[in-house]
């Protein structure tokens, strides 16, 4: 049984006590726009090479709707992805959270996160990914992570387009899955987002052409432009 669910349902149990899915997720777009204008109050106060770090950003955009906002989860998860043909990203046991993440974290410590290092755009997604690949939260993993990746890109004083990212969310998700593959990962589709966020040296005056609009909208051979975000399923102890 998933205790994060209202009974017999995949709605998640939330502070409003909204049991329609799409009333639930209108208003969790609703709020998470609020908490995202405002999210620059919370910057100055995280450590960045501390993975906990996370559990601040979630909370901050989940406390008004979720109790457990900024908790990680304590049930494995799954969900059907159309791009992997139906199968599922292996996300992390719920018991190796912590240990996971405190690996990615001294990973990332030893990197030069500055425009002079060659390398940045395949660290910077493989970072992202590896965060990304834990999934430490009942919900809400792809826009924590992604807030996460920002505010990073801000202290470590990149130039960094997160307007892409979020206007091309269907994209950036599918990415991700296509690059979290345990077996023969597909990064060239991630790379390519961050590749383009890390180099648009002015994102506001900055303008998509029809040709790049376009490189975001197929993954494999799916046009994910009509994208939906679908519930995930638990997964019971063996």
């Amino acid at each position: 049984m998933d205790p994060y669910v209202y009974p017999n349902t995949k709605i998640l149990i939330n502070k409003l006590n909204i049991q329609d899915e799409q009333e639930l997720i209108n208003i969790e777009a609703q709020l998470l726009i609020a908490s995202i204008l405002d999210i620059h109050t919370i910057s100055d106060t995280l450590d960045f090479n501390d993975y906990r770090s996370l559990k601040t950003i979630h909370h901050f955009l989940f406390e008004d709707l979720y109790s457990w906002a900024g908790e990680f989860r304590t049930v494995n998860i799954y969900k059907s992805e159309r791009v992997l043909n139906g199968l599922s990203v292996t996300y992390s046991d719920y018991s190796r959270i912590d240990t996971d993440l405190l690996a990615i974290f001294n990973w990332a410590i030893l990197i030069d996160w500055t425009q002079e290092n060659p390398q940045l755009p395949s660290n910077f997604a493989k970072f992202m990914t590896d965060i990304w690949r834990v999934h430490p939260y009942r919900e809400g993993n792809t826009r924590a992570v992604s807030i996460f990746m920002k505010l990073f890109a801000d202290k470590k004083d990149l130039t960094f387009n997160a307007e892409l990212l979020s206007q091309n969310v269907g994209y950036l998700r599918n990415a991700l899955v296509m690059a979290a593959i345990d077996e023969a990962p597909e990064n060239s589709y991630l790379h390519r987002i961050i590749t383009d966020a890390l180099s648009l040296v002015n994102p506001i005056e900055a303008e998509l052409s029809e040709e790049k609009q376009q490189s975001y909208q197929i993954i494999r051979q799916y046009d994910i432009t009509n994208y939906e975000e679908k519930p995930f399923d638990t997964i019971k102890d063996k």
